[in-house]
């Protein structure tokens, strides 16, 4: 009455019997068992181990403990977890786990949390949104606000300044075609730093800017800038009204 099913297809090396799958043939360090009975007798565990390390890919190491197995990180192998934990100055654990969860590769770097994911910009790829920024030389956070908008490839496109939803915005002798510019070029995580420095009118955000436009002047990064400037030419903070309405902060 139904429709007919195919049976799967599964390698030569494999045999049914009583509709049970029974593999054949399997190797474990150089020695080639008849079966998963036999390979179990050999190396001292149940048939079920052997299985289950032959489903996983795990049949390197099968028959001793975890903890003496040879595990390598980033191409140097280790006799066992404890010599590997003492070389990267960890807990035998955190290599354990770190093996389990398939991130060997982190052990001893300090890194914790989710595995970043890797970014893609301007047909280029990234290991992670960090190795993207220090490409363009921009702030992560620029990389995280670009993914979430759904568009990571204007961090490539050349950058056009548009009247009708931006304003210049004028700190001292530098100009920016935005506040959202500025944010940016200042080293800014935020892009609207400076437009909610401005709408709070922060003193304490004002004086972050400044000191921000000055690094950026002593660095040369102005048009026509040069790092070896010895002064840069900001004024000195002095209590003067904001206005926002122009996009113009004077300090």
């Amino acid at each position: 009455m139904g429709s007919e099913q195919r049976a799967p297809q599964v390698p030569e090396s494999w045999g049914r019997v009583m509709g049970k799958r029974i593999y054949s043939d399997i190797e474990i360090d150089g020695v080639v068992y008849p079966d998963a009975a036999t390979a179990a007798q050999a190396i001292g565990v149940t048939s079920g181990h052997v299985l289950t390390a032959l489903r996983k890919g795990r049949l390197g190491g099968l028959g001793t403990r975890p903890a003496l197995r040879p595990v390598t990180i980033r191409g140097v192998t280790y006799p066992n977890f404890s010599d590997a934990a003492h070389a990267h100055g960890v807990h035998p654990n955190t290599v354990r786990t770190a093996y389990r969860n398939g991130t060997l590769h982190r052990v001893g770097t300090g890194r914790v949390g989710p595995e970043p994911l890797p970014v893609r910009i301007g047909g280029k790829n990234f290991d992670n949104a960090r190795a993207a920024a220090a490409h363009f030389k921009v702030p992560i956070g620029t990389i995280y606000d670009a993914i979430c908008d759904g568009d990571p490839d204007r961090i490539f496109r050349p950058k056009v300044y548009n009247p009708w939803k931006s304003k210049p915005f004028t700190i001292g002798n530098l100009t920016f075609p935005s506040m959202r510019e500025a944010s940016r070029e200042l080293g800014f995580k935020n892009d609207e730093y400076i437009a909610k420095v401005l709408k709070r009118n922060s003193r304490k955000g004002k004086e972050r800017i400044l000191a921000a436009a000055m690094a950026y002047v002593a660095q040369g990064k102005h048009a026509g800038g040069s790092a070896r400037s010895a002064r840069p030419s900001v004024p000195a903070p002095v209590s003067a009204p904001v206005s926002a309405r122009h996009g113009a902060m004077a300090l």
